[in-house]
């Protein structure tokens, strides 16, 4: 089972739920003050016989991207 990443737009908490991917579409709560949130991209890195592979861009949280 897939972790997903979300951030609250009420309380600015950031953190992960475990979900089926049938429901990565489905609404989530805030388990710190219960406000709607919204899933954000996740970087994901894999060592699995190929070395590490990072990302090029980092993911978005609201910031700036470094070129």
């Amino acid at each position: 089972m897939p972790a997903y990443e979300y951030h609250c737009a009420s309380c600015g908490n950031a953190f992960e739920l475990w979900r089926p991917m049938s429901e990565s579409s489905a609404p989530a709560t805030c388990p710190k003050c219960g406000g709607a949130a919204e899933k954000l991209v996740s970087v994901f890195a894999s060592t699995s016989g190929y070395g590490i592979k990072v990302p090029e861009r980092p993911a978005f949280r609201g910031g700036t991207e470094a070129s």
